[in-house]
């Protein structure tokens, strides 16, 4: 677009206008592009320093009012005045065991004066939270009663404080080392000798009803198949001629046959198991019951031992006590809240912070020693102090569990769709179905993940098939030999409908083709009613269904990864069949001309080449996952649960135990915590940590990509 203008000389000159070279498009998509990334900007620098500097240890205050009433505490928040209301600030003054606020708000009106003494300290412990004082004494209290005075008075004290709180912590440790993992494999190991017992109680009781004999008919009548295979052989290489079949397509249905029997007969025998040898009788249920009870009177003296010595740390380190006085009303830290009278145990201690004489070396030592806690120790005080390390487990193997279950099937998928698949109307409405789930609601996944996962298939896996549910074994037989012709038949109607190379197909083909379709339909039916409606599955963990214990009949980390991958399937699919549409026919053809086959030229040619968007959409796959909350809180994640998902004894991934999520983490301290204050530190720093982890996933699986293409280009040069 261009107007005509006279210049000072007199003469029209045609001047073209900015919209008509795209000036204002290149300037709005620019600026759209700086305001979103000032955006992201901004969130990860908010992120950044709020997460940041939770931990950094900020000075105590000793504020005292207009009242003479005094008291400790860290200024966390300041609200300017408005003609409605004063100026006022938020102290957090710890102390919540002898009836004290973790914070308090403060009218800036009622502060007499504000400082910052050396004397006093932050102790965080193990349970109730902070607790601001001066520190008295340490002592030590003998078995008769008698204190002795370790160190008096607040520097004594603080000096000593180290040496004496590095040997309760050793005790500490060793006594929750001795009941966590020694007592509880103690425990685990009695309650397997409880579910052995029961197993044979089960089994005797079972032994009589219901008995299912290995029929030797369902033997001869799976071998008769093979005569059916021979005669197919035959009549493939009489009527060659006719259908332009030929001998090779006979030998290839008899060569089937062959194996589906072998492999039915193999199946066969398993499920009869013919060799099982003697059944559960009386004689051998005592014996089980015997040898069960003499390991668990063994187990049982251990355990005693245990506990005893556990007794005696505990005994020990109780002798240690220390003395610090919080300024409001004069009273000490006490050991708990029905011993009031009783200053706290040593080992009760976290970490003692003396912020107002710290310097800057020491406050980085605080910091770091405080991130390392939150890193590599498990949560107190309802998620609210303490670490998260088994929030960090809990979400990486999650994160990896559906990235292992998703990409090879939406992979497969895809490579079905883009390159088997007759392109149509049914493959177009396949396509439109994978875009409109992926934008369906996560809640959705997380119920059918519920419904289906946990309740449906992990109670077949526990508890098998009930016997209301269960056919007879004759019908169940009659079934299985059905299921095994039905394959040979599906086989052989399939290579019936492929025509010679260079033949076109004629209606004979196109015929047995519907046919092949149909039998392999009704295959996938009858395998159905063998797995889900078969008398010969009782569960893997029936015996511990019954004591109302499910294993896999409840959530878990194995279902919360699979309705993740259900959820990420789509992306997967997308992304697959873009990158397999990227790579060049011409390599394709080329591969054909050397005389490579079709399954031949995709493991060479095509899979190689697509290889990074693969990897591409597998990444987007994790991040999408990894930030779900909302199907986590259905099937699997918890607010708690200290027992992790991987453990150094077998099965080593316990698949089954349900897990801590960072997202449902972050969920739970900002908006379940019964102190909300106290959480919001911990909020940011584990949105930092969350996104952190992810980007650390994230960019090892972009390195990995990044060397696959690099090595696929230097192969092309």
């Amino acid at each position: 677009m261009s107007i005509n203008k006279r210049n000072h000389h007199g003469v029209t000159v045609r001047r073209t206008l900015p919209s008509a070279g795209g000036e204002p498009m290149i300037w709005l998509t620019g600026g759209a592009l700086v305001l979103c990334i000032l955006m992201i900007i901004g969130l990860v620098s908010l992120v950044v320093y709020n997460g940041s500097r939770a931990f950094w240890p900020q000075p105590i205050s000793r504020v005292e009012l207009l009242d003479g009433s005094t008291f400790l505490g860290i200024r966390v928040d300041h609200e300017q005045g408005t003609e409605e209301s004063t100026a006022r600030s938020l102290y957090q003054v710890g102390n919540r065991d002898i009836g004290q606020e973790s914070f308090r708000w403060v009218d800036d009106s009622e502060v007499e004066s504000t400082s910052e003494p050396d004397d006093v300290v932050m102790l965080e412990r193990q349970s109730w939270g902070a607790w601001f004082g001066v520190p008295e004494r340490i002592m030590l209290r003998e078995e008769e009663g008698a204190e002795v005075v370790l160190a008096d008075g607040a520097e004594e004290a603080m000096a000593a404080f180290d040496e004496y709180h590095e040997q309760a912590i050793e005790k500490y440790e060793s006594a929750e080392h001795l009941r966590e993992k020694t007592l509880g494999e103690i425990n685990r190991r009695i309650e397997r000798q409880r579910v052995r017992v029961r197993g044979a109680e089960y089994a005797f009781e079972q032994k009589d009803k219901g008995s299912k004999p290995f029929p030797i008919a369902a033997w001869l009548g799976v071998v008769g198949m093979l005569g059916v295979c021979v005669g197919m052989y035959l009549m493939l290489s009489k009527r060659a001629s006719a259908y332009e079949i030929g001998v090779p397509a006979g030998l290839r249905v008899g060569r089937f046959g062959v194996l589906l029997i072998g492999v039915s007969l193999l199946i066969a025998a398993l499920i009869g198991s013919p060799w099982r040898g003697v059944s559960m009788d009386a004689d051998r249920l005592g014996g089980i019951r015997a040898d069960a009870a003499n390991q668990e009177r063994m187990l049982l003296v251990d355990y005693e031992r245990v506990l005893e010595e556990i007794h005696s740390i505990e005994a020990e380190d109780a002798k240690y006590r220390f003395v610090v006085i919080e300024q409001t009303g004069g009273r000490f830290a006490p050991v708990s809240q029905t011993q009031s009278d009783e200053p706290m145990r040593m080992s009760q201690v976290v970490r003692m912070v003396p912020a107002n004489r710290l310097g800057f070396g020491d406050k980085l030592g605080v910091y770091f020693s405080r991130w390392w806690e939150y890193l590599s120790t498990g949560p107190r005080e309802a998620n609210t102090e303490g670490g998260v390390y088994p929030v960090i487990v809990g979400t990486v193997l999650l994160t990896l569990m559906l990235t292992i279950f998703v990409t090879p099937l939406g992979v497969i998928a895809a490579l079905y769709l883009r390159e088997y698949a007759k392109q149509g109307l049914v493959t177009s409405l396949i396509r439109i179905a994978v875009n409109n789930l992926a934008g369906v609601p996560s809640i959705v996944y997380g119920v059918f993940g519920l419904g289906f996962f946990c309740y449906t298939l992990g109670q077949y896996v526990d508890t098998g098939v009930s016997k209301e549910s269960s056919i007879e074994p004759s019908q169940w037989w009659m079934v299985y030999a059905s299921t095994t012709a039905a394959g040979i038949l599906g086989y052989a109607t399939g290579v019936l409908a492929k025509p010679n190379p260079g033949k076109a197909p004629v209606a004979f083909h196109r015929w047995m083709k519907r046919c092949s379709l149909l039998v392999w339909g009704g295959v996938v039916v009858l395998v159905a009613v063998l797995i889900f409606r078969t008398p010969y599955f009782e569960g893997f963990f029936a015996v511990r269904a019954m004591d109302g214990s499910p294993t896999f009949g409840a959530r878990g980390l194995l279902w919360a990864s699979l309705t993740l991958a259900l959820l990420t399937l789509p992306v997967v699919i997308v992304a697959t069949e873009e990158a397999i549409a990227a790579v060049p026919n011409s390599m394709r053809e080329g591969s054909y001309g050397c005389g490579a086959s079709k399954w031949q030229t995709m493991r060479r040619v095509v899979i190689p080449g697509a290889m990074p968007g693969i990897l591409t959409g597998a990444i987007l796959a994790m991040a999408r996952g990894a930030g779900e909350v909302a199907p986590l809180m259905l099937v699997g994640a918890v607010k708690l649960n200290e027992d992790l998902p991987i453990s150094s004894s077998a099965p080593y991934l316990h698949a089954d135990r349900s897990f801590m999520h960072l997202g449902f983490h972050i969920y739970d301290l900002g908006f379940q915590s019964p102190d909300s204050q106290a959480a919001r530190p911990l909020v940011w720093t584990t949105i930092l940590l969350f996104l952190s982890l992810i980007l650390a996933l994230n960019m090892i699986a972009i390195v990995v990509r990044a060397r696959i293409r690099a090595r696929m280009i230097e192969s092309a040069i």
